[in-house]
């Protein structure tokens, strides 16, 4: 059997900034399939900055006899297209998986005839059942994760259980993509915390690979690929702290840290002395925080479960040990006030931070943020429903009954000025608008374009008020 995997095209000039990372996902189900004797083809047309055409072509080109896409929420529509094109070239089964199929599951199979079966959960596993399944004809009720359609009807299977030995999962396929400078790693998956802005696509209850099997991988990774930069995934860096130190260690005492450099995000309750001193001897460059806020009562309100100090504390003890900080931001939280974003811009002066994200809420199905937009709670206003509006980088969904979408953009944009110029960090300022004028561009005509929407609807208003 052929298997074609497809990660779709960049949707905005946002997303190829970050279209440089490897999907870890495709990674790990490619070589699944291949352990189990199917041939298999990556089409990565982000990596390859592939349009839909491009696409389309390039996976019919390899004649599959089943094909695999991976989509995030906003990508669905790009996805729906990108099925009915295949499936008018070539009459193959296609099954979509993806923290979309994971939130909104069967609905997919409703509002797309061209898409066959979609994996809620776990594929690596499932992907090779299915492919059975479909070299002897079925069935495919004891395929657990799996929605198909049986006659006109949707079928939603039982769930499938997490593994209960990661270890045993070959290492993701890297040599079937584009080569690339920087490679993935996830030493565990889960996470238990509570964040109502996230969808927790991996599910609460972490599941850790073991130390040994970690380091044979990043072993693998640098002898094979030779990486500037291994990234860690996990969600929690260090949520098992004396494990994660272990990994550390073992980095340092094999040697890959002479090698290459590492990135992993981790939260400021998950870190110790011990810990930061290790990163910066494991050849750690950055360090990447989730604050989320710059007020302890919103982080309370989102059971973020950290607080202003322990995020001061954190921050102090990576520049002790020489470590850059990243931090990230959200503005939008539930019932936020204008002063609540503007004690998160200050705090962000405050922490002066090595770099920053600062993102505008966006209500992921699957997140209680998302059930409460719907219903017009915590004082917000949806703007759009449909699956193309989701975009993270855009932000372009949510404002509050008493903050408007414009004012919010307004003040994304005042975190990174004030960051750069209440610090004095002029150059800083420069470089990023030098390497990011494309995107500080497109931004800058979006909060334009939104301030130019809000005053045609005022000036409509006020005619609908004088007549």
């Amino acid at each position: 059997m052929r298997v074609v995997l497809i990660n779709p095209p960049c949707l905005t000039e946002a997303e190829k900034h970050w279209a440089g990372y490897l999907n870890l996902g495709l990674g790990y189900i490619a070589a699944s399939l291949l352990a189990s004797g199917r041939e298999v083809t990556i089409v990565d047309a982000k990596l390859e900055g592939l349009n839909l055409e491009e696409t389309v072509n390039r996976a019919v080109a390899t004649s599959p006899d089943l094909i695999g896409i991976t989509v995030m929420t906003v990508e669905f529509p790009l996805v729906v297209a990108i099925a009915e094109r295949i499936k008018s070239r070539r009459h193959a089964p296609i099954i979509i998986g993806g923290a979309h199929c994971n939130a909104v599951g069967s609905s997919t199979l409703h509002e797309c005839r061209a898409i066959d079966y979609c994996c809620y959960g776990e594929g690596e596993r499932l992907l090779v059942e299915l492919a059975q399944c479909i070299e002897e004809g079925g069935p495919y009720g004891a395929i657990k994760g799996l929605i198909y359609r049986q006659n006109s009807e949707v079928i939603t299977n039982p769930s499938r259980p997490y593994l209960d030995n990661y270890d045993c999962l070959p290492f993701p396929a890297w040599h079937l993509f584009p080569k690339t400078s920087q490679i993935p790693l996830l030493t565990h998956r889960g996470c238990p915390f509570h964040c109502i802005f996230c969808s927790h696509n991996s599910g609460h209850e972490p599941r850790y690979r073991s130390v040994e099997n970690t380091l044979s991988e990043m072993e693998h990774i640098i002898g094979c690929y030779n990486p500037t930069l291994v990234r860690f995934e996990d969600e929690t860096f260090g949520l098992h702290l004396e494990r994660t130190k272990e990994i550390i260690s073992g980095i340092i005492k094999r040697g890959f840290h002479l090698r290459t450099h590492f990135h992993a995000q981790t939260r400021v309750d998950c870190i110790d002395d011990e810990f930061m001193l290790l990163l910066k001897a494991a050849n750690f460059e950055f360090i990447e925080l989730g604050v989320e806020s710059g007020n302890d009562d919103v982080l309370k309100r989102i059971k973020k479960g950290i607080s202003l100090a322990q995020v001061e504390v954190a921050v102090a003890m990576a520049r002790r040990h020489g470590l850059k900080v990243w931090c990230k931001f959200i503005l939008g939280h539930p019932l936020e006030t204008r002063e609540n974003m503007s004690d998160t811009i200050r705090f962000i002066s405050h922490l002066n931070p090595d770099r920053l994200s600062v993102s505008i809420m966006t209500p992921y199905p699957g997140t209680p943020i998302y059930e409460m937009a719907r219903k017009g709670k915590g004082g917000y206003r949806l703007l759009a429903d449909d699956w193309e509006s989701f975009d993270k980088y855009s932000g372009a969904i949510l404002e509050f009954d008493n903050v408007t979408l414009t004012h919010i953009k307004w003040l994304q944009i005042w975190c990174f000025l004030r960051l750069y110029l209440s610090n004095w960090r002029l150059y800083d300022l420069l470089r990023l608008a030098l390497k990011q004028h494309i995107l500080i561009v497109r931004m800058a005509r979006g909060f334009l374009q939104q301030v130019l929407s809000d005053f045609v609807c005022r000036i409509r208003k006020l005619r609908g008020i004088n007549s």
